[in-house]
C-alpha cells in the first residue's frame, strides 16, 4: 500500500474521529470523552440487570448450550492454545531464517495458516456472546456512546432519532485499525518524527495522556516499543524491525533468554544447599500448573528430553517403578560397570 493509505489512518487517529459515508451534511463519529465513557457504564449495568431479570443467559451458562449443540468443546480451547504455542515457535523460526528467503516464505505461510486455526477455535466460545446479558449490555452501551458522539463538521450534536445507530456501529467496527497498520505508522514518518519531537515537549497529541483516545494510546505504546528495540544493546537489523513476524520472533527469543536466566538464578539459589547440589535429580513439589511450568523450565534441554522420554515410557507401560525407567537402568548399568572396573584396578 502507498503512504497515503497510512497517512489517512494517522490523521484519523490524530483528529480522533471517523468520517461516516452516510448523512448530509457530512457527519463524523468522534471518540468519546472520559465523561461519556464513565456514564456509559451506567447504561451497561442497567441493561445487564434488566436482561438478567428477564432470564437472559450469562456467558458462563451459554457454555452448556454451545457444548450440547456441538458448537464448542474444551478441545477447541486446547487447540487454540496449541496454535498459540505453535505461532510463537514459527515466529522464532521466521526471525532465525530472515535472510533465507525461500525458508522464510514457507514459514510465513504456516504463520498465516496457524493464525487462522487459532481464530477458528478461539472464536467458537464467543459465538453466542451477542445473546448473553454481557453481549446485550455491551451493545446498548456502544449504541448509547454513538448517540452522544456523532457530530457535524461544526461539532454540533445530531439527534439520535435521526441517526442509523446500528449501521454506524457496524461501520465503526469494520473500520477498526489493524495492528499491522498501527505498527507501520509507529515506526515510519511522518509519525516517527512527530513522536520524537513530541516526547521532548512531553506531549505528542497536545493533551494529557489521560485524555488520549484508545487509538492514540495504542500508537504511543507501539512507538515506545520501537524505541526500546532501537535502544536495545542487541537490537536486530532494520530489515527485521520492519517485518512484524520476525520482530515478534526477536521479542520471543529475548523473553525466553530472560526466563532461562531467571530460572538459572533460581536454580543456583536452590543449589546453595550442598546436599541438593550434589544430587543427580531434584524433585520440587508444585502447587499449581503455573508453578509446575516454571519448575519444568528450570531443566536444560537434556533434562527436558529425559522427562519426555520417561513420560512416553510411563504412558506406554501404564505404570513403572523408578528403577524400571530406561535412563535410570542405563545409569545403574554404567555405575555398576564403572564400579567393577575400579574394583579390578584396586586389586
Amino acid at each position: 500500500m502507498d503512504n497515503t493509505y497510512y497517512e489517512s489512518i494517522l490523521y484519523r487517529i490524530i483528529q480522533g474521529r471517523l468520517r461516516l459515508p452516510f448523512g448530509d451534511p457530512v457527519l463524523y463519529l468522534y471518540e468519546p470523552s472520559n465523561e461519556i465513557v464513565e456514564e456509559s457504564f451506567d447504561i451497561y449495568k442497567e441493561t445487564y440487570d434488566d436482561a438478567y431479570f428477564k432470564g437472559v443467559y450469562i456467558k458462563d451458562e451459554l457454555k452448556e448450550i454451545l457444548f450440547y449443540n456441538d458448537m464448542w468443546s474444551p478441545e477447541d480451547d486446547n487447540k487454540a492454545k496449541e496454535a498459540e504455542d505453535n505461532l510463537e515457535n514459527l515466529k522464532v523460526q521466521a526471525y532465525e531464517n530472515y535472510y533465507k528467503p525461500s525458508e522464510l516464505r514457507g514459514i510465513k505461510v504456516n504463520i498465516k495458516l496457524t493464525e487462522s486455526i487459532y481464530r477458528k477455535h478461539k472464536s467458537k466460545i464467543h459465538s453466542l456472546d451477542h445473546i448473553s446479558c454481557e453481549g446485550v449490555a455491551a451493545f446498548a452501551r456502544n449504541i448509547w456512546i454513538i448517540s452522544k458522539t456523532v457530530k457535524d463538521k461544526s461539532l454540533n450534536s445530531i439527534s439520535p432519532d435521526k441517526l442509523p445507530l446500528t449501521k454506524i456501529l457496524e461501520y465503526y467496527n469494520s473500520k477498526s485499525i489493524d495492528v499491522s497498520d498501527m505498527r507501520y505508522i509507529a515506526r515510519n514518518d511522518p509519525f516517527r518524527t512527530m513522536w520524537s519531537s513530541g516526547k521532548k515537549q512531553s506531549s505528542v497529541f497536545g493533551k494529557p495522556s489521560i485524555e488520549l483516545t484508545k487509538d492514540q494510546l495504542s500508537l504511543c505504546q507501539f512507538s515506545s516499543m520501537y524505541d526500546n528495540v532501537y535502544e536495545s544493546h542487541e537490537s536486530p537489523d532494520e530489515d527485521v524491525v520492519k517485518d512484524d513476524d520476525c520482530l515478534d520472533g526477536w521479542f520471543i527469543v529475548q523473553r525466553r533468554e530472560y526466563d532461562r536466566s531467571k530460572n538459572k538464578r533460581q536454580m543456583e539459589k536452590l543449589l546453595g544447599n550442598s546436599k541438593i547440589a550434589n544430587s543427580d535429580e531434584i524433585f520440587i513439589m508444585s502447587k499449581d500448573v503455573h508453578t509446575a511450568k516454571k519448575v519444568h523450565d528450570m531443566n536444560d534441554n537434556m533434562g527436558k528430553s529425559i522427562i519426555n522420554t520417561r513420560n512416553r515410557q510411563i504412558k506406554e507401560a501404564g505404570s513403572l517403578n523408578f528403577t524400571e525407567l530406561m535412563d535410570v537402568r542405563q545409569d545403574m548399568a554404567t555405575q555398576a560397570h564403572q564400579g567393577a572396573i575400579q574394583k579390578i584396578r584396586g586389586k
